[in-house]
């Protein structure tokens, strides 16, 4: 038993050099790296309370990307970008938890600083069946509300799609 204690001591170990290597890399290159601690339960089965993620600045973001942005309490959200609409040459973004029944302009009728779209083009949405109904892309399409670059803190770091985690390090 102590021998496997070990080995996943030391596997810990070495994933966290690792972490803290490619952190600093990642800083000299973006300028920005931050690390954050998932709480809740809105992003389950991907990311779960207590996970670690790194996030990293939002040059460009994509349907599917997780993104981190500040909700109207001044906390930080991470979520999955569902929706872009063009706005007059802006992007506003609709985002929902993988675990949430509904878009987070729905959850909670629509952010106070969130911004409406008097006439949007481009309307771009996530199409996974499994995931998002008829019917929240109808309310998408109606409510023409996002969120802007300004309220958008960075995105979670993802290797061709897969999002680099560390999990169980920390438990509540």
């Amino acid at each position: 038993m102590t021998k496997m204690l070990k080995i996943v001591e030391t596997a810990i170990v070495l994933l966290l050099i690792f972490l803290l290597l490619y952190a600093n890399i990642a800083y000299y290159v973006w300028k920005q790296i931050t690390i954050a601690v998932v709480e809740g339960y809105s992003m389950n089965p991907l990311l779960h309370d207590g996970d670690i993620v790194l996030i990293l600045p939002a040059n460009k973001i994509n349907l599917g990307d997780i993104i981190v942005f500040k909700n109207d309490y001044n906390e930080y959200v991470i979520h999955r970008v569902v929706g872009i609409i063009n706005c007059s040459g802006k992007n506003l973004y609709i985002t929902k938890g993988d675990n949430n029944q509904f878009i987070d302009q729905v959850t909670f009728i629509a952010y106070r600083s969130s911004i409406e779209c008097k006439k949007p083009s481009n309307i771009r949405i996530l199409n996974n069946s499994n995931i998002y109904t008829k019917d929240i892309v109808q309310i998408i399409i109606n409510s023409n509300r996002g969120i802007d670059n300004s309220r958008i803190v960075g995105k979670v770091l993802q290797i061709n799609g897969i999002v680099v985690k560390i999990s169980g390090l920390i438990t509540r």
